[in-house]
């Protein structure tokens, strides 16, 4: 039961994100000619040009990427990037009829690039694609996973605004929709890396030992204990060393008073922690 339950949630967590990408692309970004990135925002563009509805030229496109990324990743990979795919182009054309939230070019670069970026997020976090460029830029992703999913997502859909901006005949529109992109990718590596933050902490102290007794305990965290020398002094010291969530640091600054007021304490941001306790290693696991 519990593993059907977990299956629901994230098909869930799937379909909240394509509900969020749908609304952007309806309500701020197709209304006033901007792309949208990825298959969608060429549809866009092919949807003013042809008259088809966005929807159904969004799915066409898909099939033959979405071919591609299942013989590269098996069958884990297309069920859900196919319900996302689908779910997306049925909720973009039943959509397709509320009327835009604002006619500014500006406001809607800005809100549809943040929407779409909140939506996409979720849909990545939940281990799956709307198909077209997010799945090139996840399946690139695999082999190069220094480079930040939404940078690639951005550089892969700069030759649509180029498109879009050409078949438009409006440079302005080109610019917006660079916008747009922009905000979308933060939008995008804010919420799958959001999580990953943490803060390292440096303590040096006299009492040491009863820090570190008192961090494991109560904190329920480890604690490394580096051999330091003071190089005014000369005198050994043990530093230690801990890596806590952001939530976590109020209660150690509380645990570090009450054993030693005088302790010199360092934080330093961390951008992702991998390990017990924080995110699990990628390892070689296929893209879902």
């Amino acid at each position: 039961m519990k593993k059907y339950f977990a299956i629901l949630k994230k098909y869930g967590i799937i379909t909240i994100g394509v509900l969020i990408t749908a609304l952007a692309l309806v309500l701020f970004l197709a209304p006033n000619h901007l792309t949208s990135g990825g298959i969608s925002g060429l549809a866009t563009v092919l949807h003013f040009v042809i008259g088809v509805p966005i929807g159904v030229i969004s799915l066409a496109l898909n099939v033959p990427i979405f071919i591609a990324g299942f013989l590269a990743n098996g069958k884990n990979f297309g069920i859900k990037t196919l319900y996302a795919t689908l779910t997306l182009s049925v909720f973009i054309d039943v959509f397709s009829a509320l009327p835009p939230v604002t006619n500014d070019v500006f406001l809607a670069s800005l809100f549809g690039g943040a929407l779409m970026g909140t939506g996409l997020g979720i849909v990545f976090l939940a281990g799956a694609t709307t198909g077209g460029t997010d799945i090139v830029a996840a399946l690139i992703k695999r082999k190069l996973r220094h480079f930040p999913i939404g940078r690639l997502v951005l550089s892969i859909d700069v030759l649509i605004i180029i498109f879009a901006t050409v078949v438009f005949w409006d440079f302005g529109i080109g610019l917006y929709s660079a916008i747009s992109m922009f905000v979308c990718s933060y939008i995008i590596d804010t919420i799958i890396d959001g999580g990953k933050f943490a803060k390292t902490v440096f303590i040096i102290s006299d009492h040491y030992q009863s820090i570190a007794d008192s961090i494991n305990h109560e904190l329920e965290r480890g604690v490394t204990g580096l051999l330091g020398c003071g190089m005014y002094s000369g005198n050994e010291k043990v530093v230690l060393m801990c890596t806590l969530k952001s939530r976590e640091i109020p209660r150690l600054k509380d645990v570090v008073r009450s054993k030693d007021s005088s302790a010199f304490v360092v934080l330093t941001d961390v951008r992702e922690v991998l390990g017990e306790g924080f995110i699990k290693y990628e390892g070689g696991s296929s893209i879902e």
